[in-house]
């Protein structure tokens, strides 16, 4: 029994410690060292992409230091020119008008050396600006690079180890890890998605009717789970005076909240975390009040404070190889925060804990008015859309599979369409109440056929399903007649949800 593409210095060791006899005769021993010799090919190649990663930042500094250089030796053939014309003045005794004398010409070049000494400080601190921009790039793709990662090598090593197995213990034992995993890249790639879209100003607050009561409690049961991993609980204190019947944005304040006891989790070992709701106070239709998320955990230097509101920025370097994470969270909070008109406040203490705590003033709605609730994802229920007839327009043979059977596990009728122009034909010749839009395709893209389509209807509701995550494409997307979009990789609840909109 030989392995294949043994790594050459796990063979040296294997060859010093152990006969070619025992690892042939020793087939658990076997599938172990295959396990450990992937190890080694994916340590190799980490090792040359952050080798690639050096040059370029190298190349990057070079360039701008050629830049400098260019900068200082014109700085200098200035003040040569400066000096000439000093020293011609004085040897060739040149006489000036009235309006101008020697002493006003000396200004003038006294001037012109300053403004030039001023440039050079500005070439530097922008030459020092670009090196710090450059390590924080560094730093971010390093902790990217690691966050996305370590889920992928979960993902790659338990499918190796699965087909190896091959039994049905180990199939649902590492389900769940796989599970997890994927959940963990899915998140990561949703909080870089929602920076970027708050960045460039483009989310919405809705204002919508919602028992923040019953919101904060699903939170607080949707993370139990995850609570309890770090041997911690989670406690929900609201004040017996509270007003729960809120407008606002639910699924936003539930982000917030959700993102601040997760935190309170991950820095949290075996303690208690309290989410904390006291009424301030009440002015005509206006309730103000305040929400604290309070743990015991490690806690955090008041030095630091600034820091962890800054994107990929953490307390501590030790802090993201101990607990992980990409440092968007909290700006993301704090973002999110502002666009509610309040902002976060800290108090903390190391080794003692930290509460978080912002205060919120949203109208309050009258009991008659239909609550929304359900855009708590985690905690969303998903429902029965049998009868509900889609064409789904999809190009990608796996996708195509993944999304027919998970709208058939709500009885959903699907028709499929590989490309824009097949959508188009089965459009006219069929009766659909919803279609599930690719915008990249070949033959013909959704965007056009979405185009024909309304041509001759405005009514049938459109969902674009994009990898897409460029506002410019999205924003082209709706003027070609998208009623609204999912972005891949795609919660199931959120298709759910957003197909029960049009389920009669």
């Amino acid at each position: 029994m030989k392995i294949e593409n043994l790594h050459r210095q796990l063979n040296r060791q294997i060859k010093k410690h152990f006969s070619e006899d025992f690892i042939a005769d020793n087939e658990v021993f076997h599938n172990f060292i295959e396990v450990i010799n992937l190890s080694y090919l994916n340590f190799e190649k980490d090792a040359e992409l952050f080798e690639q990663s050096s040059r370029l930042n190298d190349l990057e500094y070079y360039e701008i230091n050629q830049k400098l250089k260019s900068e200082l030796d014109k700085k200098e053939n200035i003040q040569d020119k400066l000096i000439q014309a000093i020293k011609q003045l004085n040897d060739n005794e040149i006489k000036l008008g009235n309006e101008e004398s020697p002493i006003d010409l000396l200004r003038i070049l006294h001037d012109e050396i300053e403004s030039k000494k001023e440039f050079q400080d500005q070439l530097y601190l922008a030459k020092s600006n670009a090196e710090k921009a450059n390590e924080a790039k560094s730093d971010f793709l390093s902790i990217m690079s690691h966050e996305i990662r370590t889920p992928l090598n979960a993902i790659i090593g338990l499918i190796y180890i699965m087909e190896k197995e091959n039994t049905l213990n180990s199939f649902q034992e590492n389900l769940e890890v796989l599970k997890y995993s994927a959940q963990n890249l899915f998140l990561l790639i949703n909080d870089i998605l929602d920076f970027n879209k708050i960045e460039a100003g483009k989310i919405d607050v809705e204002k919508i009717p919602f028992d923040f009561k019953e919101l904060v409690s699903h939170i607080g049961k949707s993370l139990e789970i995850k609570a309890s991993e770090n041997l911690n609980r989670i406690e929900i204190i609201i004040g017996d005076d509270f007003i729960s019947n809120l407008i606002s944005d639910p699924l936003r304040i539930g982000q917030i909240i959700t993102n601040l006891v997760s935190n309170a989790i991950k820095f949290t070992k075996n303690g208690l975390i309290q989410i904390k709701i006291d009424q301030i106070q009440q002015k005509d239709s206006i309730s103000i009040f305040k929400v604290q998320i309070i743990d015991n955990g490690i806690g955090i230097d008041i030095e630091k404070f600034h820091l962890i509101f800054q994107k990929f920025e953490q307390a501590e370097t030790k802090t993201t190889r101990q607990f992980g994470g990409t440092g968007l969270g909290l700006a993301i909070t704090k973002k999110l925060l502002r666009l509610l008109n309040s902002d976060i406040e800290l108090q903390s203490e190391i080794g003692v804990g930290s509460t978080f705590s912002f205060v919120l003033e949203l109208p309050i709605f009258s009991r008659n008015l239909e609550l929304k609730n359900s855009v708590v994802w985690h905690d969303y229920e998903e429902e029965n859309l049998e009868g509900l007839r889609v064409l789904l327009v999809e190009d990608n043979l796996i996708n195509i599979k993944i999304a027919e059977k998970i709208l058939k596990q709500w009885n959903v009728d699907v028709d499929m369409a590989e490309n824009g122009l097949i959508a188009v034909e089965k459009y006219k010749s069929n009766a659909y109440d919803v279609i599930l839009m690719d915008l990249s395709m070949p033959v013909m893209d959704g965007y056009e056929a979405t185009a024909i389509i309304r041509n001759t209807d405005v009514l049938i509701p459109i969902i674009a399903l994009t990898a897409s995550s460029s506002y410019g494409y999205l924003e082209k997307a709706m003027q070609f007649g998208i009623n609204e979009y999912i972005i891949k990789p795609f919660n199931p609840k959120e298709i759910n949800m957003k197909l029960k909109k049009y389920y009669k």
